[in-house]
């Protein structure tokens, strides 16, 4: 922490919901640098630290006062402010006095709109201290928290009550009141430990006092103590910690001065599926699991305290725990009852969108695009017989009571039911695998009846979403539909598979609504996500604008044409034969932009010079080998043939005249050219690629 701090903030509140205080970290933290930059204060450092019952804020080398600095003002036009005789009129008059402005501080500037008058002001030099206030006020009122509360008689509103503040600079109290509530120079220990409240004489003490008073007030130590204490702990039992960042980060906000208990359950309750007892440890209690030598869950679990352990604390926990895993029992009981395919038809009962249906819709429509996927990659039937059948079984553990206790295992409890019923692994795997990838850097499905699963999975999401006007506007994607079309991508790339997303959306759009209008909108929204893949990839941005601009939408192809440039940029002649191409397209562009439906004939007769019919010759005899290429993706050999028609290019340009008067030979060249780069037209626009 911080120790040459001159200024500190410590709110001093009742018990704050974890996860309310690591955004309200980040937000003071906004407002501070805001207001002091805006305020012309200067500052070093700003650390904020926070616990449940306290946030605190540190600053180094903040500034006694503001800077002073001098400002240009605009007033009103020369013409209004002065008279025929060069006399300030009364609206120039009212300027300067407004503004304190004296008049050897006004001149006059020109500016588009005319000449106008301007002055100068210096600008006042307050005391930093006199200004603090408001930022505090500003900080209490403007944190974004997900809920407020007023409490007793008072007005100010904060998510639990604010009981003092403590506010130092330089050693000194800034005066402060808020609602009744004053500042000082005190602050309170931990509320059990050391319930009191204590002096603050210094800024440079103020972490150790608080030690001495049972609290730790910096976050990240307190983190890693809890960390470190968990681990051994967990190596004290013969086993290890289950790590689980999140739950980590949880209950750090959960206590100040935090202990670690190592507690049992009944080993009979390792009967249950392991992700139940993980799901009951974490999401009702904070407890942290430890696995066994061999990896498994053991009987051991770990709880954070934030006072120091004893034996009543760990026999509480166990007993709480206890009743949580009877609970699961009952449950996990209750569901074995029904077999998930059983439960097909009551997801008819669970609205999924009020205009586009039940649960049991929407995996219809999975089901055609299922369908749709697996015809497009030629899949044998006993692949696709697996894909309907998870297909129909992916939403059903959402009816079952486990799922409805704890919502983060759908999907997973899924997964584990088939197996227990007797389903095919591959078929048991996808109702788990469909929802992955869910955010970055999450193992794809690598299993083809997991993939096609996904796939229906998101592009129904996105469909359906699009169909009914939930279409993602700037930052604001509250369906998480750029997440579900970085998926799609992710997935036809990750696992090599080639499928035109245009041909079979539009296979699939009769069944949404305006279904049809929306596919190029779709594939646009896809292709950003991709343009987003690809360039984290290190693809360059010319690279990929000349891939993706062709309207191709076989993002795997896509892929590979852009890492093709890539890969040949390396090779010294691709700037010649780069070059040769854009002159050839260039040409072509510029006359189809000013005769777009134009016609042009061909004929070889009607060459006159041995260029026209070399380049013809060059390319008619390589037609094949290049459609071989193209076909097999074979795109750096393409380009080495490509370079060896460069000089035939180059010898036409420079020998032969392209837009020649006589209309039937200016048409015969450039449909020689047009014919030569019809092979490319699709495949990649040449003239988007910088020569480098």
């Amino acid at each position: 922490m911080m120790k040459e701090a001159n200024f500190l903030l410590e709110l001093g509140t009742e018990e704050i919901p974890a996860g309310y205080i690591q955004p309200a970290i980040e937000a003071i933290r906004t407002v501070f640098v805001e207001s002091l930059e805006g305020g012309r204060i200067e500052f070093g450092m700003i650390e904020v630290h926070a616990t449940p019952r306290r946030i605190a804020v540190l600053i180094s080398k903040l500034a006694e006062s503001q800077r002073e600095e001098e400002a240009e003002i605009k007033g009103p036009s020369v013409k209004a402010a002065y008279d025929a005789a060069g006399k300030p009129t009364k609206a120039l008059e009212g300027f300067m006095k407004g503004n304190g402005i004296a008049p050897g501080d006004v001149f006059t500037r020109e500016s588009d709109k005319g000449a106008y008058v301007f002055g100068k002001k210096r600008l006042e030099a307050k005391k930093t201290e006199t200004l603090l206030p408001d930022i505090i006020t500003r900080i209490v009122d403007t944190i974004p928290f997900p809920k407020r509360m007023r409490w007793s008689v008072k007005s100010v509103t904060f998510p639990r009550p604010i009981r003092y503040f403590l506010v130092l600079f330089n050693d000194r109290v800034v005066p402060y009141e808020i609602d009744g509530i004053p500042s000082s120079n005190k602050t309170r220990g931990h509320y059990i430990q050391h319930n009191r409240m204590v002096d603050v004489k210094s800024i440079r003490h103020y972490d150790d006092i608080l030690k001495k008073n049972g609290v730790i007030v910096d976050q990240g130590e307190r983190k890693e103590r809890i960390r470190s204490e968990l681990t051994a702990a967990a190596e004290k039992t013969g086993g290890r910690l289950l790590e689980d960042e999140e739950l980590l980060d949880s209950v750090t906000y959960l206590v100040e001065n935090p202990s670690v208990c190592e507690c049992r359950f009944d080993k009979n309750f390792l009967n249950l599926p392991e992700i139940i007892l993980i799901a009951e440890m974490r999401e009702h209690q904070k407890y942290f699991s430890v696995l066994d030598k061999s990896g498994r869950l053991s009987d051991r679990f770990l709880v954070v305290s934030n006072n120091p352990t004893n034996a009543h604390v760990k026999a509480g926990n166990e007993r709480v725990i206890s009743a949580r895993f009877n609970d699961a029992r009952f449950f996990y009981d209750e569901d074995r009852k029904i077999k998930l395919a059983d439960r097909v038809e009551s997801l008819k009962s669970v609205l999924f969108h009020k205009e586009l249906g039940s649960i049991h819709d929407k995996v219809s429509r999975m089901q055609i695009i299922a369908d749709h996927v697996s015809e497009r990659m030629n899949l044998d039937n006993k692949t696709r017989g697996k894909i309907s059948r998870a297909v129909s079984l992916c939403k059903t553990d959402l009816m079952t009571a486990v799922v409805f206790e704890f919502p983060s295992l759908q999907g997973k409890i899924g997964r584990i039911y088939a197996l227990e019923d007797g389903e095919d692994r591959e078929t048991a795997d996808a109702i788990e695998d469909h929802y992955k990838p869910r955010f970055s850097r999450e193992p794809q499905p690598a299993v083809m009846t997991s993939i096609v699963v996904s796939l229906a999975e998101k592009i129904d999401n996105m469909f359906g979403s699009f169909s009914v006007g939930n279409i993602p506007k700037g930052s604001a994607d509250p369906y998480a539909l750029r997440r579900q079309a970085n998926a799609v991508v992710e997935l036809l790339l990750g696992n090599g598979i080639n499928l035109s997303l245009r041909d079979m959306f539009n296979s699939i759009s009769s069944n949404y609504r305006d279904g049809a209008a929306l596919v190029d909108k779709i594939v646009e929204f896809t292709a950003a996500r991709a343009r987003t893949i690809f360039s984290e990839n290190g693809l360059s941005h010319d690279e990929i604008d000349a891939c993706l601009t062709t309207g191709g939408s076989d993002f795997l192809e896509l892929f590979r044409r852009a890492t093709s440039i890539n890969d040949f940029r390396k090779n010294e002649k691709f700037s010649q034969m780069l070059l040769s191409f854009k002159r050839m397209n260039n040409i072509v562009s510029a006359f189809r932009k000013e005769n777009g439906g134009y016609a042009l004939s061909f004929d070889q007769s009607l060459f006159q010079c041995d260029e026209e019919k070399e380049l013809y010759r060059f390319f008619e005899s390589r037609a094949d080998a290049i459609d071989t290429f193209i076909s097999s993706s074979n795109y750096l050999e393409l380009f080495e043939l490509l370079i060896e028609g460069k000089p035939i290019i180059d010898s036409l340009f420079d020998r032969v005249l392209v837009m020649e008067k006589d209309i039937k030979l200016r048409d015969n060249r450039l449909a020689l050219l047009e014919g030569i780069l019809r092979h490319f037209t699709t495949l990649m626009d040449f003239s988007r690629i910088e020569d480098r």
